[in-house]
């Protein structure tokens, strides 16, 4: 994307020096930091399990635990979004076959924290599993370093604005939206990608990344986030000038070449949608033959997802927020930032409407009226903020709300946050100059230096919180999976029993982190709890499904199937736990006896100080935890 001042050589400059490109010192730290901390996230939905990694798992391994979503009846969820990472699994399985046992064990070590047993005779599917995290976080870095290096070639007149939206891209929002196995953070990171392609004048890719967005990820709401990115393709690629060719005022020449610019204008505009249709053609049918493939006959999952969740009643069975619901989430991942970046377009709009009121002579300082890229300027962030509202008036009334569905407009929040902090710095600079002198003067390479370091130092406060704040997502919440790595390890080295086979939970259904992590001879096992929704089964059983989340009672098994029960024991201090945990009551009446296996702390939200649980402060040592705990029978232990 080029503005029409004839900057093109000078984005060219900026990008050979950019420190953005792949290969710099900056961004191969920055993809370091991103692949070494995919797995320290914990898992916060537990649809990103039951919806995709467990489909996952059933496609290589013919096992796994399916939801109604899955069902042929209802098909609302598309096998052509699982089928790539299913490719990316299967080859990273040739790999680990072909390398030494102690190359593995030391990339256990570095991705899950710890080693895996030498003696281990079966895959490590904990291993593919993070490493198949890994391979999203790294994806989404990618995706993130395009995106800053086309910011800063298209924005040369704002040197600074890439910094300063990588930086705000350090909160917490993306310590665990990044590596995510959710649409929403896949339809981020095609939107960063749409949103580079198009800042680097490559309209085609970018319609085509918001395709693949709209059409293979199996969530066409987010088409609204590719608005602009389509009218802006067709306004550039001929619509501009059929309108200067037409009627307006400021058209030339006779009207013989005038009739024949607005008929190239008009072939242009149609081979581009013609070129648009026939690639939402082939996406649409390799979707289509995909899913046919696994439901058995044809099912259009775009429809059948958008009627449930227009529908009354739909996904609010899931359960309904109020607004602040987001407002809480949008402060506790990105605290100022956040707020700054929805505030962006407005704070822009009073910024315009205050310096047009200035006179002339003060405007000769930082705020000049004769900017001759500021139209182009203002272009650039429309193009990237107005997706943002358009996607908040979708979502925000919705009484059904989680997060992951903010996920899509996380990079817009930042580069919004990087705009407000620009202005900011530009106000600021302008008070030092009249501080320094008696008049405004030009802005030399020094002081865009001196912006640079108060936009930086601006932006510091928040990059502690968010460190502070993913910290305590991993100190805090990491038990689950640490404690299904343990039993993946103690269950395969375990002898097998002719007996029970199932790893079981009660009401900790929904932070098991996947089959994945369970040795290929069990199975996940549900306990019957105080929980009375619809709990997923396991694939080609032939169960019920419903899409009232209304209970099955098939889905559950008896304690003396059970060889290993996992269960989360409340603090001593937590008021509110009145009962005994029903695992643990499970255990007392069976006939067998059981031992704890392992023990980890897990966060007591509700006996913990506020500050304390949003944040890491060791310091304080004010948290109270819960243990979860993994307990296995005695006879086979």
């Amino acid at each position: 994307m080029t503005s029409k001042d004839g900057s093109t050589k000078a984005a060219d400059a900026a990008d050979s020096s950019s420190v953005y490109r792949l290969g710099s010192a900056i961004s191969t730290l920055y993809i370091a930091v991103r692949i070494g901390t995919a797995n320290l996230s914990p898992i916060t939905d537990c649809d990103e399990v039951y919806n995709y990694w467990e489909p996952l798992h059933f496609l290589l391994y013919k096992t796994g635990m399916q939801t109604w979503e899955y069902a042929p009846q209802y098909a609302l969820r598309t096998y052509a979004y699982i089928m790539p990472m299913a490719i990316v699994a299967k080859i990273y399985q040739s790999i680990y076959s072909l390398i030494p046992i102690a190359a593995k064990q030391q990339l256990s070590a570095l991705l899950l924290g710890t080693a895996s047993s030498s003696m281990l005779e079966i895959e490590d599917k904990p291993l593919l599993f993070a490493t198949l995290r890994s391979t999203l976080a790294f994806i989404s870095c990618y995706s993130e370093l395009r995106f800053f290096r086309s910011v800063h070639m298209a924005l040369v007149d704002k040197p600074n604005l890439a910094h300063y939206t990588a930086l705000a891209s350090l909160s917490a929002g993306f310590f665990h939206s990044n590596q995510a196995y959710l649409p929403s953070s896949t339809v981020m990171t095609l939107t960063r990608f749409s949103m580079a392609s198009q800042l680097q004048n490559n309209d085609a890719w970018a319609i085509g990344h918001g395709l693949l967005a709209v059409l293979a990820v199996g969530w066409p709401f987010c088409a609204v986030l590719f608005i602009t990115t389509g009218f802006y393709a067709i306004w550039k690629g001929g619509l501009e000038e059929l309108f200067f060719a037409g009627w307006n005022s400021k058209n030339d020449g006779s009207l013989e070449s005038r009739l024949l610019r607005a008929k190239r204008a008009a072939k242009s505009i149609v081979y581009i949608l013609l070129r648009t249709l026939a690639l939402a053609l082939v996406i649409h049918m390799t979707v289509e033959t995909i899913d046919f493939s696994f439901y058995g006959k044809r099912v259009t999952t775009l429809t059948n997802i958008f009627v449930y969740n227009a529908s009354s009643g739909g996904d609010e069975l899931y359960g309904v927020e109020p607004m602040s619901f987001y407002i809480k989430n949008i402060l506790l991942n990105f605290n100022y930032v956040g707020l700054l970046g929805v505030l962006a377009l407005p704070l822009l709009a009073k910024k315009a409407a205050i310096v047009s009121s200035w006179s002339t002579t003060f405007n000769r300082g930082v705020y000049r009226k004769s900017d001759s890229r500021s139209g182009y300027t203002m272009l650039v962030y429309f193009l990237i903020l107005i997706p943002m509202y358009l996607w908040l008036g979708i979502v925000l009334p919705r009484p059904h709300k989680e997060e992951r569905f903010l996920f899509p407009v996380y990079p817009m929040l930042c580069f919004g946050a990087a705009v407000v902090i620009d202005e900011l710095t530009g106000m600021i600079m302008y008070i030092l100059e009249l501080l320094a002198c008696s008049g405004p003067m030009p802005i030399s390479s020094r002081s865009n230096k001196v912006k640079l370091s108060i936009g930086l130092i601006l932006l510091a406060p928040s990059a502690i919180v968010s460190t502070s704040r993913s910290m305590a997502l991993y100190h805090y919440y990491h038990a689950p999976l640490k404690t299904y790595r343990e039993l993946f390890h103690h269950a395969a080295m375990t002898p097998e029993s002719n007996g029970a086979s199932y790893v079981c939970t009660a009401g900790e259904w929904y932070r098991y982190p996947s089959s994945f992590f369970l040795p290929p001879t069990y199975k996940l096992g549900f306990l019957k709890s105080s929980f009375s929704g619809q709990l997923p089964q396991p694939f080609n059983e032939g169960g019920n499904f419903n899409d009232a989340n209304t209970e099955e009672m098939d889905r559950y098994v008896e304690i003396s199937e059970c060889m290993y029960v996992v269960e989360l024991v409340p603090s001593s201090t937590n008021a509110s736990a009145k009962e005994k945990p029903e695992g643990l009551q499970y255990m007392e009446a069976d006939e067998g006896s059981w031992e704890l296996l392992s023990s980890h702390n897990y966060l007591d939200s509700e006996g913990t100080p506020l500050v304390d649980r949003i944040l890491y402060l060791p310091w304080r040592n004010k948290g109270n935890y819960s243990r979860y705990n993994l307990y296995t029978r005695k006879t086979w232990s």
